[in-house]
């Protein structure tokens, strides 16, 4: 049964990617059985355990046992739980990820439906990254509006010159984003949000 159970990880997660074991699900058998199988995986050193409730099946490599990219547990908590998109990143990190910015935060930070409390900072691996509580339940189909907004929360008019404004302008285009689906979420942002879209003049890019 342990082969087996070990043999269910690799085809449903394959290797150096990360296994949450409250999503586990295999042939009915309850939570506490499948931590004790974790537990004893762990012990044989066939998986390791990243952190509380994270784990990873490595491969072997000239320095040893593979490491799992605290990035991907990351996006897997709290950007995208395999189900769906339930968070985005925002603040400086998503600026650096836009190319905004070449400024690299030592904490990341994220806006996510897996987050009950306001603000709080967590390590994950190596990385301290920032949580906040989505502003409204976050999914696929409104993301990159929240997340586009956020930016504009950030951020003041006379940060964007003409090269920032094509950088935004192909991030509104590439992700749809359209006036009817910013006055549909505007009401969650602080007034600052629209002022900044405003006065910026980075609305006339939203051509939809």
């Amino acid at each position: 049964m342990d082969m087996e159970f070990f043999d269910y990880l690799v085809r449903t997660y394959g290797y150096n990617e990360v296994i949450l074991s409250n999503e586990i699900s295999f042939n009915g058998y309850s939570v506490p059985w499948i931590k004790k199988k974790l537990k004893k995986l762990c012990d044989e050193e066939k998986i390791v355990r990243f952190e509380k409730g994270v784990y990873y099946i490595p491969t072997d490599t000239p320095l040893g046992k593979s490491r799992l990219d605290p990035k991907k547990v990351i996006a897997k908590k709290y950007i995208n739980d395999g189900s769906g998109t339930i968070g985005y990143f925002s603040g400086m990190t998503f600026m650096n990820m836009l190319g905004l910015s070449t400024q690299m935060p030592n904490t990341m930070e994220i806006y996510t439906n897996n987050e009950p409390s306001r603000v709080r900072e967590v390590p994950v691996g190596s990385q301290k990254v920032l949580l906040r509580r989505a502003r409204t339940a976050i999914n696929s189909s409104n993301a990159a509006t929240m997340s586009f907004l956020e930016l504009m929360n950030f951020t003041d008019a006379g940060f964007y010159d003409a090269d920032k404004k094509m950088i935004v302008a192909a991030f509104i285009e590439k992700n749809r984003i359209t006036r009817k689906s910013i006055s549909e979420y505007s009401p969650y942002f602080p007034d600052k949000a629209m002022r900044t879209l405003v006065e910026s003049e980075v609305i006339y890019d939203v051509t939809r």
